[in-house]
């Protein structure tokens, strides 16, 4: 593994319009609201359909995250991840820290950290907003003898009766052994 880096920050935005819960009301019986977790299963091509809003992530030929045959919920393979938590940095409290999942020993190692991040992001398993969407910012990554790991800043918007706009602040790290997690930062 190579030392810590610091590679160019890398601006990010997150919106509802291109999320995989839109995605599914309009391929789907419509899902009431986002999922609370992504379970692994086993992919088949011929009657699952890849969710097009995160399917330039792949492990060769093969995107993450697909819906189920019915179209009812989306999946991620499990041949590379283990089911998948969804970590809501918008209600977790300094300091706490939730574990996403797991890659696969054959997924690790397979797509760049920066990439998975992103991935996660787009696919709200790291929910970083409720209504509307957030503006990120991803710096200070580093990859050594720990895995990979990057801060991550930013905003997100909802509307109650007004306009919220909420700072958001946490680190996601990838394990040598796979293992995804999320740290709130203390304040």
């Amino acid at each position: 593994m190579m030392g810590a880096v610091t590679a160019r920050p890398v601006s990010l935005s997150i919106d509802h319009g291109a999320s995989v819960l839109t995605e599914q009301r309009r391929v789907g019986p419509p899902a009431f609201d986002f999922q609370d977790r992504y379970p692994a299963a086993a992919i088949d091509p011929a009657t699952q359909v890849a969710v097009a809003v995160v399917a330039e992530f792949r492990i060769g030929a093969t995107p993450l995250l697909w819906f189920t045959a019915d179209r009812t919920a989306a999946v991620v393979d499990a041949a590379v991840l283990s089911d998948l938590v969804v970590a809501d940095v918008t209600a977790m409290g300094p300091g706490a820290v939730a574990t996403i999942g797991q890659l696969t020993e054959r997924g690790r190692g397979q797509l760049p950290g920066r990439d998975l991040v992103t991935f996660l992001l787009r696919a709200r398993a790291i929910a970083t907003y409720v209504h509307i969407g957030a503006e990120l910012c991803l710096f200070d990554e580093r990859t050594d003898a720990s895995g990979y790991q990057v801060r991550i800043t930013g905003e997100h918007t909802y509307f109650t009766n007004q306009r919220h706009v909420v700072a958001l602040e946490f680190e996601v790290t990838i394990d040598p052994t796979g293992v995804i997690s999320v740290r709130i930062a203390a304040r």
